[in-house]
């Protein structure tokens, strides 16, 4: 079947080795799914982790690093189970974490060793469950009822399959019972007429018994509610096919959204089977590798399966297929009806929904044509079945037919007196099946409005039975005053939103509000709607009235204790002014808002409480905060405060003392707490006029002039001078301010008078001079440099090179030996690389030369600066000099420079290096010898680069030293070196490997050395195609036969190899196709063998393998298309008998017909059970070879059809074959006996017109007959034919026949054969009137002796009845005697009672033929005169006419003995 067509969908999730799970933990013991929400798998290498898959982002796996025994996800929220065992103990702890909060939620530690349970303990294993591995656990819904399934080995004659234990346990009743059972699984299930749903367990088992294996689902309601319907228990057979002998249930699920069970076996089958029937629905193979795991996937009604291969995959229903499916594949209408209720599926639209109603095809097409529904609909309508039209209408398919046509066809019904209104019965039916739709619900709320009838509104939409609608509303505000208290409960449960709307179009109403604000408000919190209640309170309390001051107080405090930024915005708005300011204070602080409590009150001390509390629990910013922004709280009281506190952010302590004058105090406080950045930072960027005060409080505290001088420096002009000189003259230090003093100079200030003598020779001075040299007179500033010693060397020689002086600056760096500075002013300034390299000669420095290789190396000379940089002993620059020289391909220099830098560090990038540089000069011996010694190279990533660069010789000993075989083999490979490669490969054992070396082989034509690597390819199914297509390209199908064919043989060999060079067969070598595939054909995808047998045109073979896929249909096909090479008489009997389209038993037929007619009737034979014979007969008739099918049609005679019947007459007619006619008539009655008769009759032969008469009895025409047998005396047949017909008249008028045409011996015959029939007195009136006295004398002698026993018999009863009568009598006289004594000891004047049932005298003797009988006449022959009389008078008409001269009198005798003898013996007995 069509992947398309098929009523379930398989699709591929997610595959876990895509996202990293390595192949050896997908396991049953690692991997767990509890729901469709996760998986969790449990990983042991290369470290301890557990990684959790969430299926709606897969592809983003949670990894962690976790040590546990088993791992379980919460199957609703992101909540980790783990379990694992004590180290040195036989303990077990169990942990529970919320991965998102990362928190541990729960711990507990088992007592003993606990495996697959929790810390609750339900119950105790059966003993059927000993020795088991346990592989479900599950609880039903009402978590009443508990299941355990268990594994166990099989029996000793069948150890293959595996036997299942299963333990059912009921919590209320605390007993268990022990099954067989596979797999098991819990249902719900609504019973009709029981309003409580059923709880079924449904389980699957597989048993071996005396060799006979049984597999069974079994479907049984737990816990039968008394008094209510139950559900019957169900069970169907599970049907595996041969290749799944040992195949068994793993796991079951169950769609509550369809009612179907899923039935998930360990080699993959999947069994679907209706719940609520058990109905066999589909059966298929849904992964060609082991399923250990399943899942139901609620959402969708599937399930998710994980198999061996670590794929991931999603079983779900086809809605558009699955109804179709069961109604024509299955030929299921009841159950296809149901599934298309059950889960609203499309495809029912065309089905009767009445069980047993035959399906009646529509002579239009759907889209022309009302669907079978509607027709159904309007049949019941007509027939004024309107509840079962409501029924069906609430329970078609999509709603089709719950439209305004479909009201308003009841609502046309009349009433009836006392009876319930269709259109009611119709919206009743609809509210007993759910919720009604918007036209419905407005309907309905007509009829209840017009009858005044409201409180049912109410109802039904408080159990939301009605769609709500604009004109619903319209409709019951008519002249209606509602509740609103009630309506704004109603819409609170379903639309928290739309009540807020409906609140707030109430507090707009004309005449105010129905409904307290306070009450509405009080509505949103009883269900928790926080913010629906606060949108509403907002909304009414804009005006900010004092009346409203307590619902502002309430929405402040809602929204504080749950969402205190909502408060937070309100007060921040200012919005009101009327709340209980003291109360919302509190909630405020303990909300967090510290701030907006500080807003609500003034109260210095509470101001200054919160600074406290806020530094006290560390949140330094909102200290900061309000120090800045408040101005109520007490600066000193807080200074000494933030002081004591010693916070570390001393920005609170600055906006105390800044605002409030504190600032000598502060810079105590800061320096003494040797929190200098926050001085700089103050004096810098927050108050720069304070500084000279800074300055003066830190000179007191004796804090270094270093600083003090960069503090003054770096607030420069916006210092100001005159306050800082005057704090420095107080404390005799104006030697401080020399470096500002003479910036301030440079700047052309006139606030110093530079001729003061106390500066002259002065250091601070000499650099004030030189400096304004350079500012002011560049020419003089060479002649200051070598004329003045006491000056700042380096400083002024950083000045000259930012004016740009070079060569003084230069002078000056190596007047001062500041030798570094000197060869950089050379180097980045003058830009003389030879100046510079001779400065360094000169002073032989190796910070000198450090500084020429770094410019040489800027500059491109590459192997001088390495040689600057061996002088300078510098290994600091390892990664330019590296670069450096491997772009300028100066290999050999820089193997002299790492070998020197690897004596001053270790690092692995150097001896990396190192070995890459011996590579590129081709010095391989230098590198085995390195890397036999002690060294930190990186080798793995050496030797891929080494790889990548093409130096595979080089990368063969770094990846031969490493023992990196993969690596190694394909780099032999590149070194056309293929045996090693293939040796490599083998130490490797990989399979990208073994593919690498193998393709190279074959493309080099080593095919020995490719079918060895390629042997450990294909074992890999995922690669064998792969390998096969490379072959293949490249021309060399022989070997990749004989690599295939090697590969049978294989411990690991699989189906793919098996199939693949069955498809390689196919194509290449089809004379050894069909041996391989009868050898192997369990072993092989025979669906893609078929698609190549089929390309390839290999018709046997592609018959063989439908036969063995059970594809009969296609195996039929393929012989009747392609018989000069598919067609086989013994095996196309065995296939056709195996088809499930009938129609191919009849194009048999005519493929027969047209090319192997001989051999017709046996194919007709083995499918006599199956055909229609009347059309196989008239397939016959039209080619006009019915003589060719009479053997088949008189096998199949016996069934009487009147096609085969016709057909063989009409070949027995044609052949004169009476014998076989006549049987044929006999066994055989359907078929026109008139019209056969009518051609038999004018045969020529007397046999067959015999048969005409034969027919003509046969079918009561039996005057037709004895004409047909008198007319060919067959006189025998004639007198039959009478007696058969039970006519006296035909009977008698045979004699007369047989009398006028002389036969005595027939007269005397048919006396006997009609016996019954004959009147004696007609027999001997006709034998003696033709002298056939003798011929009926023995007639007559039966006749008489037959009637006198009648006559002995009627005397006999006649003497016992008057016996009988004369006892009765005397009985009767003796009780009438016993009364007359009673009645003599009465008084004389009371008369004799009379007898019950008697008058009052003796009544006479009763006649003698009592009982109902006339008197009976003396012995003898009764009087007829009458009788004789008249048949004196038939006597004496025939006497007239034959013999008139007979005495009359003995005629009168003889016919009145003959009157008396001819009466039957019930008529003499009355």
């Amino acid at each position: 079947m069509a992947a398309a067509n098929a009523p379930i969908t398989m699709k591929e999730a997610l595959t876990l080795p895509s996202v990293g799970i390595n192949q050896q933990f997908i396991t049953f013991t690692h991997v767990t799914m509890e729901s469709d929400k996760y998986i969790c798998v449990r990983e042991t290498a290369p470290q301890n982790s557990v990684v959790i898959i969430d299926m709606n982002m897969p592809m983003q796996p949670l990894r962690r690093p976790i040590t546990a025994d088993s791992a379980l996800m919460n199957p609703n929220s992101r909540i980790l189970a783990l379990k694992a065992q004590l180290p040195g103990t036989t303990q077990d702890h169990l942990q529970i974490f919320n991965i998102e909060a990362k928190a541990k939620i729960k711990s507990h530690q088992m007592p003993e060793l606990v495996c697959d349970s929790e810390p609750v303990k339900m119950f105790e294993r059966t003993a059927n469950l000993a020795n088991n591995q346990i592989i479900n656990y599950r609880c039903d819904p009402t978590e009443k009822w508990l299941v355990l399934i268990g594994i166990a080995p099989g029996l000793p004659e069948r150890p293959q399959l595996v036997k299942g234990n299963m333990q059912l346990f009921s919590v209320d009743q605390q007993r268990s019972q022990a099954l067989e059972a596979h797999a098991a699984s819990f249902a719900q299930f609504k019973v009709p007429g029981n309003e409580n749903p059923s709880t079924l367990i449904c389980f699957a088992t597989k048993s071996s018994n005396a060799g006979q294996v049984t597999s069974k689902l079994h479907v049984i309601e737990l816990g039968a509610q008394p008094g209510k319907p139950g559900f019957s228990k169900k069970q169907a057979d599970l049907f595996f096919p041969p290749d799944f002998a040992d195949d068994f249930p793993v796991s079951m699920q169950i769609s509550q959204k369809y009612g179907l069970i899923f039935v998930i076996t360990k080699l993959g089958l999947l069994f679907v089977y209706d719940l609520e029937t058990a109905s066999a629905v589909y059966r298929n193979r849904i992964s060609p590798d082991p399923i250990f795991l399943t899942a139901e996937a609620s959402s969708v009604g599937g399930f998710y399966a994980i198999n061996r291969r670590g794929q991931v995959l999603l079983a779900t229903v086809n809605e558009a297929t699955i109804v179709p499916f069961v109604s024509g594949q299955l030929n299921n209408l009841e159950l296809a009806v149901n599934l298309a209720k059950r889960g609203n599926l499309p495809g029912a639209e065309n089905l009767s929904l009445d069980k047993g109603l035959t399906r009646i095809p529509c002579p239009i097409r759907r889209v022309s044509c009302p669907t079978r529904v509607v027709q159904r609909f309007q049949e019941l309508f007509a027939q004024t079945k309107y509840k079962e039209a409501a029924e069906l209408a609430a329970e078609s398919p999509q709603g089709i037919l719950r439209t305004p046509e479909t009201v308003a066809k009841f609502q046309s019904v009349p009433v009836q007196a006392g009876q319930t209104p269709p259109l009611l019965q119709y919206f009743g039916t609809l509210l007993t099946r759910g919720k009604l739709n918007a036209f419905e619900s407005l309907e309905l709320s007509r009829l209840v409005v017009n009858q005044n009838k409201k409180n049912l509104l109410e109802n039904w939409l408080a159990e939301d039975k009605l769609e709500c609608s604009e004109e619903l509303g319209d409709l019951v505000k008519v002249g209606y005053t509602p509740d609103y208290l009630f309506l704004l409960q109603t819409i609170l449960r379903t639309d928290p939103q739309g009540a807020v709307n409906f609140a707030l179009m109430m507090s707009q109403m004309e005449g105010g509000c129905p409904v307290d604000y306070n009450t509405i408000t009080d509505l949103f919190l009883q269900r928790n709607l926080i913010r629906e209640a606060t949108a509403f309170l907002l909304d009414v309390l804009k005006p900010n009235l004092p009346e409203h001051g307590y619902l502002q107080t309430k929405v402040l405090e809602i929204n504080l204790v749950t969402f205190p930024n909502v408060a937070d915005a309100i007060l921040a708005n200012g919005m009101f002014s009327h709340y209980d300011r003291p109360r919302i204070a509190q909630l405020c602080e303990k909300a967090g808002l510290y701030l907006q409590a500080l807003k609500v009150t003034e109260d210095p001390e509470i101001h200054f409480k919160y600074i406290e509390s806020a530094a006290k629990t560390g949140q330094i910013k909102e200290v900061e905060r309000v120090t800045r922004e408040s101005n109520f709280y007490d600066p000193e009281k807080t200074k000494n405060f933030l002081m004591e506190a010693k916070l570390p952010d001393a920005r609170p302590l600055i906006n105390v003392c800044d605002r409030f004058g504190f600032v000598p105090d502060l810079t105590h406080y800061l320096y003494r707490n040797n929190m200098l950045r926050y001085i700089e930072g103050y004096v810098q960027k927050v108050n720069p006029s304070n500084a000279p005060q800074v300055v003066g409080q830190l000179l007191d505290d004796e804090c270094p002039e270093d600083f003090i001088k960069g503090l003054i420096l770096s607030v420069r002009s916006l210092l100001p001078v005159e306050p800082l000189v005057e704090e420095c003259e107080k404390r005799n230090r104006l030697r401080l301010l020399t470096q500002f003093l003479e910036h301030l100079v440079s700047e052309g200030s006139t606030d110093i008078v530079l001729q003061n003598s106390a500066f002259s020779g002065n250091f601070n001075l000499q650099n004030l001079l030189i400096l304004t040299a350079i500012k002011a007179d560049p020419s003089r500033v060479m002649d200051y440099i070598n004329r003045l010693d006491n000056f700042d060397g380096p400083a002024v020689g950083e000045v000259a090179v930012e004016a740009q002086l070079y060569e003084e600056a230069f002078a000056i760096f190596k007047k001062f030996n500041l030798n570094v500075q000197a060869v950089n002013v050379l180097l980045d300034n003058i830009r003389s690389i030879d100046r510079a390299v001779e400065f360094a000669f000169r002073v032989e420095e190796e910070a000198v030369w450090s500084q020429v290789a770094m410019a040489q190396l800027r500059e491109g000379l590459v192997s001088d600066a390495i040689e600057s940089f061996i002088r300078a002993e510098d290994a600091t620059h390892f990664l330019e000099v590296i670069k450096a020289a491997g772009d300028a391909d100066v290999y050999h220099d820089l193997v002299k420079y790492l070998l020197m830098v690897r004596q001053k560090v270790k690092e692995p990038k150097v001896d990396s290096e190192l070995i890459y540089a011996y590579a590129k000069i081709d010095r391989l011996s230098e590198i085995e010898e390195f890397i036999l010694m002690p060294n930190v190279a990186n080798l793995q990533n050496v030797g891929d680069r080494l790889y990548d660069e093409a130096l595979y010789e080089a990368a063969k000993i770094i990846y031969a030293f490493i023992s990196n075989w993969a690596k190694l083999a394909v780099t032999l490979v590149k070194l056309k070196q293929f045996q090693g490669a293939v040796d490599a490969a083998r130490k490797a054992n990989s399979a990208k490997t073994w593919k690498e070396v193998c393709f190279a082989c074959v493309d080099a034509e080593e095919f020995r050395l490719a079918q060895i690597c390629g042997l450990n390819v294909i074992i890999q199914v995922d690669d064998l195609e792969e390998v096969s297509e490379y072959y293949q390209n490249r021309g060399c199908f022989n070997e990749l036969i004989s690599l295939m064919e090697s590969g049978l043989g294989l411990e690991r060999a699989h189906m793919g190899i098996f199939t693949e060079l069955g498809v390689l067969y196919a194509r290449y070598r089809p004379e050894k196709l069909m041996e391989h595939i009868k050898l192997f054909s369990t072993r092989l995808n025979i669906p893609k063998l078929i698609r190549a047998c089929d390309e390839q045109m290999h018709w046997k073979e592609l018959t063989y393998l439908y036969i063995q896929y059970d594809e009969f249909d296609n195996a039929a096909t393929t012989v009747m298309n392609h018989s000069p090479e598919a067609w086989d008489h013994m095996q196309f009997k065995d296939i056709i008998v195996k088809v499930a389209n009938v129609e191919l038993y009849y194009k048999a037929v005519h493929f027969y017909l047209q090319e192997h007619p001989d051999l017709i009737n046996d194919v007709l034979n083995v499918l006599a059970l199956r055909v229609d014979h009347t059309r196989v007969v008239d397939i016959m008739r039209k080619a006009g070879q019915l003589p060719l099918v009479k053997p088949y049609m008189v096998a199949v005679q016996s069934n009487n059809v009147a096609a085969v019947n016709e057909a063989l007459n009409e070949i027995y007619l044609e052949e004169e074959d009476y014998d076989r006619l006549r049987e044929s008539i006999d066994f055989h009655d359907n078929f026109d006996q008139i019209g056969l008769a009518q051609k038999v009759e004018k045969h020529e032969l007397l046999e067959m017109r015999r048969l005409a008469a034969y027919i003509y009895k046969k079918a009561g025409r039996w005057k037709q007959s004895i004409a047909l047998s008198k007319k060919d005396n067959l006189y025998k047949d004639a007198m039959e034919t009478a007696s058969q017909s039970g006519d006296r008249e035909l009977a008698e008028e045979l004699l007369v026949y047989f009398i006028e045409q002389g036969k005595k011996e027939c007269f005397a015959s048919c006396l006997f054969v009609c016996y019954d029939l004959i009147r004696a007195d007609v027999v001997l009136e006709l034998a003696w009137l033709n002298n056939m006295i003798d011929f009926a004398f023995p007639y007559l002698l039966q006749f008489i002796r037959e009637y006198t026993g009648k006559v002995d018999e009627l005397i006999k009863d006649k003497l016992e009845a008057q016996n009988e009568v004369k006892a009765k009598e005397a009985e009767e006289k003796e009780k009438v005697a016993q009364q007359n004594m009673y009645a003599q000891l009465l008084p004389l004047a009371l008369p004799a009672p009379p007898m019950p049932g008697m008058g009052s005298g003796f009544a006479p003797p009763p006649p003698m033929g009592g009982m109902g009988m006339p008197p009976m006449p003396p012995y003898g022959m009764p009087p007829m005169e009458s009788k004789r009389a008249g048949q004196r008078e038939r006597g004496d008409l025939k006497r007239k006419e034959k013999k008139p001269n007979l005495h009359s009198s003995l005629i009168a005798d003889l016919t009145s003995w003959n009157l008396i003898m001819t009466k039957p013996t019930s008529e003499i007995k009355e």
